[in-house]
């Protein structure tokens, strides 16, 4: 196979995307009797297509990637995946707070609400730079293998606002 961009799918990922998976092996030429018999004669093959199908999976997703958000206790980054440029809208909270920024289901809004009430001290902070040499699908891969997920883009423009 040629170059590989992204990891191999687990396991739990893949059954996620079993009827996909199914018709990448049908497009193939290999119909279930075949894929049992390349798993169990051929795991090498057997692996190098379900990298073969990672790649794909991976590619087709981060290529329409518009926002990520990474979250901490205390720390919050939301990116905005250009063309040509990533930039970052970060939150980081001092001081004693109730506020737990990994907790998704508190709106963005309420948030500063709760900063005030607590007293705490939010300092917003920004960046923007170039992808990585490795390209853009790399780079934004690279920020959700450390735990930035996709979003639809509030916070970043709620920060932004700011």
């Amino acid at each position: 196979m040629k170059e590989t961009k992204f990891r191999r799918l687990r396991r739990d990922e893949l059954e996620e995307v079993t009827p996909q998976f199914v018709k990448f092996l049908s497009v193939n030429g290999i119909d279930a009797q075949s894929w049992v018999r390349i798993k169990e004669d051929d795991p090498r093959r057997a692996d190098g297509l379900i990298l073969q199908f990672s790649q794909i999976v991976f590619a087709g997703v981060i290529e329409r990637v518009e926002y990520l958000v990474q979250r901490k206790p205390h720390d919050l980054r939301s990116y905005r995946c250009g063309p040509d440029k990533i930039e970052m809208r970060g939150l980081l909270l001092s001081g004693d707070t109730s506020v737990d920024l990994t907790d998704s289901s508190l709106a963005p809004r309420q948030i500063f609400v709760q900063l005030r009430a607590d007293g705490a001290t939010p300092k917003l902070y920004t960046a923007e730079r170039a992808y990585l040499p490795i390209g853009r699908d790399q780079d934004i891969f690279l920020r959700m293998e450390e735990g930035a997920l996709i979003d639809n883009g509030e916070l970043f423009r709620i920060l932004d606002g700011l």
